[in-house]
């Protein structure tokens, strides 16, 4: 008995204070009022970064808290103010669901200040005041206990409304790696679009910040510069919207569906016209009468916040590409090497190639994983090629200098045999010592003149390869 009573409290009445802390963090611009008094709105959008606090491009993620600024005209905003206010001040209602203010603070009469400060939002309850409701679409997690602040401000002369809200939040977005790691990234941060006619007609961007409140010199990111941040609005329709995602990233629905997510455009139906052009007839192009989740006179608008950062390259050139190319540099001592020495020149190969081998193990840590070889990835490459190709480089000049050692020992076993006792026939062997040693010299020139070559057209293909892989080549 006394195992189910605990059984109850861990399992029903302990996370109680928890569930009740996570549901009243609510989405950031979590709105209310159903459709704007007076028709659709324009709301100016303002975006100011207070911090990007991490990019994370192991999993296409960034964190970051920004300060959303919407505005927009209307007049019935501070009435209705007044009359929330008051109707919880004197009893009325029980409780204020919408502060007008995150600094939840609103006294009954007593306590109220006199004059301009009797509605400050600090004070005040906006339960009635229509907000608008915007969601976002590329989240990937709202962390808990975050701090969610927000301010609603009411001018009660022009009817103007402020809504101030702080987001923190992490975010997925895709990312291009191919010129790690003077990589430039874009970061998006996706808000739900509105229906023109019964919500907001147009988002207009205005003000921006790449840095807010907190001060100070430096970096505000490990490993990135922020460049820019900027609010882009878009006007477009459903139709056209979900034609694009199931036009490039999918297929339409067969005429067979009766309520099809989007009827697609007008050749959307060639392949079943193909198949059976008769039951095709009545459900594709103008014929095509079935309803559809996506009219195309649904108009919308939407807006997306967009930062533009660069990573900070110089950490990744010290760490990654010196190291490598220092090894390479290494690797042409083997081409200054005698050719006689085969044990060295190979010996010294390998070990710069397992050395190489062990610097990619640690710098590939560092590099992001994508589905193409980034510009680091390919330098690496070359510089394996380029240490590699020094150990058959060897073999063959070893070969060739073998072959002109044999042809001296030759040569000179014919010219002791010609020696004899006259003088023509010592001038002459004399005069065949002297032509033998210049033809040996030339012969025994071909594995100097390869090393040689070998070092510049190593030397030539590593600087070319990383001036080209590190310019976006």
């Amino acid at each position: 008995m006394l195992l189910r009573w605990w059984l109850l409290f861990v399992l029903v009445v302990y996370p109680l204070p928890r569930w009740g802390v996570l549901l009243q963090m609510q989405p950031p611009i979590t709105g209310q009022g159903g459709f704007p008094p007076g028709g659709a709105k324009e709301v100016h959008v303002s975006a100011m970064l207070e911090r990007l606090l991490a990019v994370d491009d192991e999993n296409y993620q960034f964190e970051s808290i920004l300060y959303l600024y919407l505005s927009w005209q209307d007049g019935t905003a501070w009435s209705r103010m007044v009359e929330s206010t008051e109707a919880f001040r004197n009893g009325s209602v029980d409780s204020c669901k919408r502060t007008c203010s995150s600094q939840q603070n609103i006294p009954t009469k007593v306590g109220v200040p006199p004059g301009l400060l009797e509605y400050q939002p600090e004070i005040s309850c906006c339960d009635r005041v229509w907000l608008p409701n915007i969601g976002q679409l590329n989240v990937y997690e709202l962390p808990e206990g975050r701090l969610q602040p927000y301010n609603i401000i009411i001018d009660k002369d022009s009817g103007a409304v402020a809504w101030w809200t702080g987001i923190h939040a992490r975010y997925f977005t895709p990312m291009d790696f191919r010129r790690f790691p003077f990589d430039e990234q874009t970061l998006v941060m996706q808000f739900e679009f509105q229906s023109v006619a019964t919500t907001i007609s147009r988002f207009v961007p205005a003000a921006k910040a790449t840095r807010f409140l907190v001060r100070g010199e430096g970096d505000v990111v490990s490993g990135w510069w922020i460049d820019s941040i900027d609010v882009r609005t878009r006007n477009f329709t459903l139709k056209d919207e979900l034609d694009y995602w199931m036009e490039n990233y999918g297929a339409f629905s067969p005429g067979s569906d009766p309520y099809p997510l989007s009827k697609g455009p007008q050749g959307a139906c060639a392949e079943e016209l193909l198949i059976d052009a008769t039951a095709a007839a009545t459900t594709c192009g103008e014929n095509d009468t079935r309803p559809s989740a996506s009219p195309p006179a649904a108009q919308l608008t939407s807006f997306d916040i967009v930062i533009s950062i660069h990573r900070i390259w110089r950490y990744y050139v010290l760490n990654i590409c010196v190291p490598v190319l220092l090894l390479v540099a290494l690797s042409l001592i083997t081409f200054i090497i005698p050719a006689e020495s085969l044990d060295a020149r190979i010996a010294l190969n390998i070990t710069l190639f397992l050395s190489l081998t062990a610097l990619q193990f640690v710098v590939n840590d560092q590099l992001p994983k994508s589905s193409y070889p980034t510009a680091v990835t390919k330098l690496v490459l070359v510089c394996y090629c380029c240490v590699a190709y020094g150990v058959p480089e060897t073999i063959v000049v070893f070969a060739l200098t073998n072959m002109a050692k044999q042809e001296a020992a030759r040569q000179s076993i014919a010219a002791e045999s010609l020696k004899g006792g006259g003088g023509d026939e010592g001038e002459s062997s004399n005069m065949s010592i002297a032509l033998k040693f210049v033809k040996r010299k030339k012969f025994e020139r071909i594995p100097l003149i390869i090393d040689m070559a070998s070092l510049v057209t190593v030397f030539f293909t590593v600087t070319l390869s990383t001036i080209l892989i590190l310019s976006g080549y």
